[in-house]
């Protein structure tokens, strides 16, 4: 057909390829309380055995291929409950049990001795590169019957680390070494930081979204609903800009102390300029730049882009930097230590979108950039209030990779983050 040519073929098969890829698995926010619930009914069915979650819904992986539990029940006692359940393909192979829900998630059950359970389950929930490390290392023995996971990380005279933080092997910390600090928590965010009104594609109105951050305890909200060029989402034109600016104006007066930040979540153009004129740029308390369209570039094509745009005085923070949609598309490549890099020399933020589809920048690089001395900014990427409850997935990703309070812009106080701006300005 005519439009139809071999490149948007390729394109088609691509994304084709890419779904089948992916079936059959799960965004941790989508299926953490099935999880939760299944786990618990475990309990309640089998109470005199010990059961628990583990491998990666346990470590809390972003995308979850199965949800495995380890139980010191029967495997007749697992395959009785998952049949009279409702449960499909249920199967004993050895020392597992297979089922699936209703909903197609895989169910994958361990059986385990008693004496090896607190072992299996701290092994399950270790990435292949940490357990090495602790074996070749520290001379982890797995075959030990510990009394609990605490204890096998005082037997390896290490630091403890709980099941979401067994990924990297860079976390691991010697008692000899000061002790860690603690990652960021869901109640250690201070700020909304992006998020949508209906002046774009939000749903709820520029009060309504302030109300709600207040209830939830919040000392201020950055609103950074879209830039002109993103038509779709209703972007705002240069005047409706002034208008936005008019009313934040009018409720920062009414919601005082709260406080509302003029920002713009900025499209990064083909070119790599931003969308608007520097003097309405500077209108701004803060620009968020993203890319939202012309995502199938090559490396290169991708780097010159959002390097011109960190590089650009305006730009505070780089948004979801890899427009990745986990499960639904892979992000453009980029070098993230070139892009870390870039940041550290202009100032620039990095965004941690908490969005569960998003959750970008990946947090496997958050070591990286706090060690180049990198902030990074857990966002909600809010269209609604609701939309406020996805920090905590952000939460979760950024302790992944050991991200603390002192690293992430959100948990800045409102005078703090009055600072940062200022001595931004100063600096670019």
């Amino acid at each position: 057909y005519k439009g139809f040519g071999e490149k948007t073929q390729e394109s088609v098969k691509q994304a084709i390829q890419f779904y089948n890829s992916h079936k059959g698995q799960f965004l941790y926010a989508e299926i953490e309380a099935y999880a939760l619930q299944l786990e618990s009914a475990f309990l309640q069915q089998f109470p005199e055995f010990q059961t628990s979650l583990s491998g990666e819904i346990k470590r809390q992986s972003i995308i979850i291929t199965q949800i495995d539990l380890l139980t010191t029940a029967p495997a007749a006692n697992i395959v009785a409950f998952f049949n009279q359940a409702g449960f499909n393909a249920v199967q004993a192979e050895g020392e597992l049990v297979k089922a699936q829900s209703p909903d197609g998630a895989q169910i994958v059950v361990t059986m385990s001795a008693p004496e090896q359970y607190v072992a299996r389950l701290f092994i399950s929930t270790c990435s292949g590169l940490f357990l090495q490390q602790l074996t070749n290392q520290y001379g982890f023995l797995p075959d030990q019957p510990y009394a609990s996971e605490q204890a096998i990380f005082e037997s390896l005279g290490i630091h403890y680390l709980p099941a979401n933080q067994r990924e990297l092997a860079e976390l691991i910390r010697p008692l000899s070494a000061p002790t860690p600090e603690e990652p960021v928590q869901p109640d250690s965010i201070r700020a909304v930081i992006h998020s949508h009104s209906n002046w774009s594609d939000g749903l709820n109105s520029l009060e309504t979204m302030a109300n709600a951050c207040i209830s939830a305890g919040m000392e201020y909200m950055v609103i950074s609903d879209h830039s002109r060029s993103a038509f779709y989402a209703n972007g705002l034109s240069v005047e409706r800009i002034r208008e936005q600016h008019l009313q934040i104006d009018e409720l920062n007066r009414k919601l005082a102390p709260f406080t509302i930040f003029k920002s713009i979540e900025c499209d990064i153009l083909g070119d790599g300029s931003l969308d608007y004129d520097d003097d309405t740029l500077a209108s701004f308390d803060l620009v968020i730049a993203s890319v939202h369209s012309n995502l199938k570039m090559t490396e290169e094509k991708a780097m010159q882009r959002l390097l011109r745009a960190i590089e650009h005085p305006a730009t505070c923070i780089l948004g979801h930097m890899t427009g990745r949609l986990l499960l639904s598309r892979p992000g453009y490549p980029v070098n993230h230590q070139v892009i870390i890099d870039a940041c550290v020399a202009n100032g620039v933020a990095i965004e941690i979108n908490a969005h569960p589809r998003r959750l970008d920048i990946d947090w496997s690089w958050i070591p990286y950039a706090m060690e180049k001395g990198c902030l990074l900014s857990i966002n909600p990427d809010a269209h609604s209030v609701d939309g406020y409850q996805d920090i905590r997935y952000g939460v979760l990703a950024a302790q992944k990779g050991g991200l603390t309070t002192k690293h992430n812009l959100s948990s800045y106080s409102l005078e703090q983050f009055k600072t940062w701006l200022r001595e931004r300005k100063q600096r670019r």
